[in-house]
């Protein structure tokens, strides 16, 4: 999906951490309808960081999801974003997101 496909009024940004690895945390808890959302993981994360739904995993052998390194980045289509989810294989380590934002 190219963004241009689907032009949006709004654009937002964000940042989530997982506190403690391997527990998956919600990407935010507000409701914010979106189109899309480009997820990085943060430069200086030290693991990877998988990207997915409530049961998404980063530990290496039982991954779910899409799994970034340092600096990789997903684009996906998704109407809300508390749709989303991360986990991490180190504490501390997170992502950075820009989504566009449906009226």
């Amino acid at each position: 999906m190219a963004l241009l496909d689907n032009p949006v009024p709004n654009i937002g940004t964000g940042r989530a951490v997982v506190t403690t690895a391997t527990t998956a945390v919600v990407v935010t808890s507000s409701n914010i309808p979106t189109a899309w959302v480009i997820i990085q993981a943060e430069t200086d994360n030290t693991g990877t960081v998988a990207v997915g739904d409530s049961n998404v995993v980063a530990a290496l052998t039982t991954e779910r999801g899409t799994v970034l390194a340092a600096g990789e980045s997903v684009t996906l289509p998704v109407s809300d974003l508390r749709q989303l989810y991360i986990d991490s294989t180190v504490s501390g380590d997170g992502v950075t997101y820009t989504y566009g934002r449906t009226p």
